[in-house]
């Protein structure tokens, strides 16, 4: 019959084995006590940002991954501006630009930059909360170091996403910003053309009829200028849309609509050069009525419904062809086959008024032409300014704001090692380890006893 192990027992066992629970306790605290002394102290900083909100009215590259057929398991797409901060806050290029900023090579004491960029995302943890803020927690032996590191990241955001994010409106104030400094001197030559020509031929003015001429010309260039500035707009919102198409295609195994496979179909075709005639209409029935006539109304219904048929063949074609789209491509799509048949139509029209102006007599052919090219280079300077301040204001309405709620302060204590925790385990850990030993120990002498016994008998 075996013997029943009653807690008296293992109470004796104990207490004839304390003193190795109580070396070995004491060791272990005592241990781990010093090593947290001796260790280096490590200081943790912390910022936090609010999540990023977009503000702006224009199609934006985050309304555009909406628009987008969901992939799972593909984050970028079903996360929101949010998760996007913190890929880049992780990004190999924001630890290089904190790595630069700080001088960090020489703190961690290496020549390789990808080494420091390796030590400092160990030392680095960014995460976002349930009160819809990222953090940004940095840890270093140097507690100004550490703060340091942590607002750094901040910069390093702003800076990745100042040159990464570039919105159309901004594309479009930096090309209208360069156009009014080239139409500025162009309009300065123009000028003084004008005054050395009327200097040396004593030829002042010109008859009504030429002035007239010469209005309407303006008006249309400048009406041509401004289409193409709106139509290098659409452009870039068409590219950057079918380069995310692009990618979105190759994980769906589609082939993304292109401008290309729109232009070519003949149906499209046929549509757009009844576009380019209706905007010649409708632009010389502008020049002679205005807009509130009955022909320049009906003319631009014409134009709409133009827009609207070749919206409808753009989508039969996308879903004939089987390829990636979204409703944001068919717009831009058909308003750039419409900008282009009225840039074109423009074109047509500036070049009828100019056979007009060439059957003038030489020297008031010279000066009629003269005081076109200060007409157009106003009209054109009149529109570029306008449209400047407009995508300024734009510029303002569609910038991501990065908003800090709190800057990472140098803390007044480290974070690292916890010495009173760093015991408390030591202590908890030996004392299991004293207990397993002292029965492990009473458990061998018995043995050996069975093991005697045995041979003696």
């Amino acid at each position: 019959m075996e013997e029943e192990i009653s807690l008296v027992d293992l109470i004796k066992v104990l207490r004839k084995r304390r003193i190795y629970i109580v070396a070995i306790f004491l060791l272990a605290v005592i241990g781990a006590y010093t090593f947290s002394k001796m260790s280096p102290k490590i200081y943790s900083a912390k910022a936090v940002i609010l999540l990023p909100t977009e503000r702006g009215t224009g199609i934006s590259t985050q309304l555009l991954l909406q628009s987008l057929p969901i992939v799972s398991g593909i984050p970028s797409l079903a996360g929101g501006i949010g998760a996007n901060y913190i890929a880049i806050l992780k990004s190999r290029s924001a630890g290089e630009y904190v790595v630069k900023k700080l001088g960090l090579e020489e703190e961690y004491n290496t020549n390789s930059l990808q080494q420091a960029i390796s030590i400092l995302q160990k030392s680095v943890k960014i995460n976002d909360t349930k009160e819809n803020t990222i953090e940004i927690t940095a840890e270093a032996k140097n507690p100004q170091l550490a703060a340091d590191i942590s607002n750094a990241y901040i910069s390093a955001l702003k800076d990745i996403t100042s040159k990464f994010i570039l919105s159309s409106a901004q594309r479009e104030r930096l090309f209208l910003e360069k156009r009014l400094k080239e139409t500025e001197k162009l309009l300065s030559e123009a000028e003084s053309r004008l005054k050395a020509f009327q200097e040396k031929y004593k030829l002042i003015s010109v008859s009504d009829e030429t002035k007239a001429l010469i209005d309407n010309m303006a008006n249309l260039q400048a009406q041509k200028e401004s289409t193409q500035i709106e139509l290098n707009a659409v452009n870039s919102q068409i590219n950057n849309l079918q380069s995310i198409l692009k990618s979105q295609a190759e994980l769906l195994g589609k082939d993304p609509l292109t401008i290309t496979t729109i232009s070519s179909d003949p149906k499209i075709q046929t549509w757009r050069e009844k576009l380019i005639e209706s905007e010649v209409n409708l632009a010389t029935l502008l020049q002679d009525y205005g807009e509130l006539h009955p022909k320049v109304v009906e003319t631009k219904q014409q134009i709409a419904e133009i827009k609207r048929v070749m919206k409808e063949e753009i989508e039969r074609l996308s879903d004939a062809l089987g390829t990636l789209s979204t409703p944001e491509l068919f717009d831009l799509s058909v308003k750039r086959i419409s900008l282009e048949a009225k840039y074109q139509g423009l074109t047509n029209l500036i070049s009828k008024y100019d056979e007009k102006l060439s059957k003038l007599p030489d020297l008031s052919l010279q000066l009629s032409r003269l005081i076109r090219d200060i007409k157009l280079q106003e009209a054109i300077y009149t529109t570029l300014s306008t449209q400047y301040e407009q995508a300024k204001i734009s510029e303002a309405r569609e910038s991501i704001e990065i908003q800090v709620l709190d800057y990472a302060i140098p803390p007044e204590k480290h974070s690292k090692p916890n010495t009173m925790l760093n015991v408390l385990i030591a202590g908890v850990a030996s004392l299991f380890l004293g207990i397993f030993l002292a029965f492990f120990l009473e458990f061998w002498k018995n043995l050996k006893e069975e093991l005697r016994k045995d041979e003696n008998s």
